[in-house]
């Protein structure tokens, strides 16, 4: 307490010692000193976080934040729990601390679960496990495809008998949510239904249910019926409209420029499947394959026409398909020829198969902005209806088009946005120079005032080393001459004890 109590006698001391212009001065430079390390301060960047984990359940959130911080890891948590944050430079420790922990459970644990049996685990204990854990594992599977946020599977087992006719098969539920704005295709779907169906015995695909957290039903339990079919038809739809629009988009943006067209295709398809078998005969081109004779002679009274029986009957009716005979009759004898001959016509056969996935028609939606167009080459609309038109595969009297000239100002360009960043990146350049130069100016100040301040304390104490030596000789001299007037006093009053005569004369010279 003394020392400060010296100290701070000494401030006052030197405060008071200073003049008016060199106390402004002093406290100049103190403001500005104080100044610029609060600006320091406040504009100093401070520690940055970066998401660990994002689209967490709060659960694993409070099990991350927990094993963060014992391991003195500093964890900052979104309002909703599902984002995890930690210092920049701490990230890489953080990792490995949750992989070490087995962070992010996820969907539950998976075969970690026979990490944690005992001698005591009963039997039916470890296959209800195994179930835990394979319904885990799955659940984890299907969280690493991309539209995937978390997956939930469910398998259900009936109980075995001994009778065939009572056996049931295993089924399977599949709850998925997904992600913000992404939407899960059949085809991924029909991937799902095959994973849990190919990792548990015994299932089969359409004992596999698979829905959204809406209550969308996403499998088909009929797919293993339609195999000549590739892809669902609504799928197939919607893809054929997309990649004509996008053939349509890309071809005038070679024209327009990018954003400056909208196209849109309906497309109406077939998917009935028909066979057909078509025969066509040719009966003007023939080809002679056989030709046969055949002659009867025969005998008759009177002038009957020919042998009575099946012979001439048979030649009568085969002349004409013959293509020609003869026949010579004299008195009661006759005879009779018959020529037959067959012809082998052309013919060809053709088996007409309707696919399924046909285009019936196609209707086209356009908006095109032709305004502000740069070149020498001006692009009409009736052009820009040509160039969509060549782009799907117009057919005319099938197919129909409509393109509307508008001014697109959202898709002319991002000249706003970009502004915007600019003045903000310039905003963040300066703030970051005032901050160095605020930095500057406090390290000069406080390494020209320390010194100023040492040497100025280091003065004052010289000056009082010479006050504190002169008090000393003032004292030394007030003592000398205290010790002379006490000696010429004691003389005196010897003086005038031994000699009064002459000491009267003495103060008769003293006093005048």
């Amino acid at each position: 307490m003394d020392a400060l109590r010296r100290f701070a006698n000494q401030l006052r001391d030197y405060w008071n010692g200073l003049g008016p212009a060199r106390r402004a001065a002093l406290a100049a430079v103190a403001v500005g000193i104080a100044v610029a390390l609060a600006a320091v301060i406040y504009l100093a960047p401070g520690q940055t976080y970066r998401p660990l984990f994002t689209g967490l359940d709060p659960a694993d959130a409070g099990a991350m934040r927990t094993t963060l911080t014992g391991q003195n890891i500093p964890v900052r948590v979104s309002a909703d729990g599902s984002t995890v944050e930690v210092p920049e430079d701490r990230l890489a420790d953080a990792r490995v601390a949750l992989a070490g922990a087995g962070l992010p459970a996820g969907a539950g644990k998976g075969y970690e679960l026979f990490d944690e049996t005992s001698l005591t685990t009963t039997p039916f204990v470890q296959t209800v496990n195994y179930q835990r854990a394979l319904q885990a594992e799955l659940a984890r599977s299907i969280q690493k495809l991309e539209p995937v946020k978390s997956a939930r599977v469910l398998i259900a087992r009936p109980e075995p008998t001994p009778f065939v006719r009572d056996q049931r098969p295993p089924t399977a539920s599949v709850v998925i949510q997904l992600k913000p704005g992404a939407a899960l295709s059949r085809a991924t779907a029909a991937g799902i239904t095959s994973l849990v169906a190919r990792s548990v015995e015994g299932l089969k695909p359409e004992n596999v249910t698979v829905v959204d957290s809406s209550g969308r039903m996403l499998s088909d339990p009929h797919a293993g019926d339609r195999d000549s079919l590739p892809a669902p038809q609504l799928e197939y739809r919607r893809e054929l409209e997309t990649y004509l629009s996008t053939k349509a988009e890309e071809l005038l943006a070679q024209h327009l420029g990018a954003g400056r067209a909208v196209v849109r295709v309906s497309a109406d398809v077939n998917f009935q499947q028909m066979k057909e078998r078509k025969r066509t005969v040719y009966p003007d081109e023939k080809l002679v394959v056989a030709e046969r004779t055949t002659s009867v002679k025969g005998s008759s009274a009177g002038g009957g026409g020919g042998v009575v029986g099946a012979v001439s009957n048979v030649a009568r009716a085969s002349a004409p398909l013959g293509g020609g005979g003869g026949r010579s009759s004299s008195g009661g004898s006759s005879s009779e020829e018959v020529i037959q001959t067959d012809y082998a016509y052309s013919e060809s056969v053709r088996d007409l198969e309707d696919r399924m996935g046909g285009v019936t028609r196609l209707t086209i939606a356009a908006l095109v902005d032709l305004s502000g167009q740069e070149g020498s080459a001006v692009l009409s609309a009736d052009d820009a209806q040509d160039l969509i038109k060549q782009a799907v595969g117009f057919r005319q009297g099938r197919d129909d088009v409509k393109v509307t000239n508008v001014r697109l100002p959202s898709l002319v360009g991002p000249a706003e946005p970009d502004q915007e960043a600019v003045r903000v990146q310039r905003l963040q350049g300066y703030v970051a120079l005032a901050r160095n130069v605020l930095l500057a100016v406090a390290i000069v100040l406080a390494l020209a005032v320390v010194p100023l301040l040492l040497l100025r304390r280091r003065r004052k104490t010289a000056a009082q080393v010479e006050a504190e030596r002169a008090r000393e000789a003032a004292a030394v001299e007030t003592a000398r001459a205290e010790g002379r007037r006490q000696a010429d006093l004691n003389r005196l009053a010897e003086l005038a004890r031994t000699d009064p005569d002459r000491a009267a004369d003495v103060f008769k010279l003293l006093v005048g």
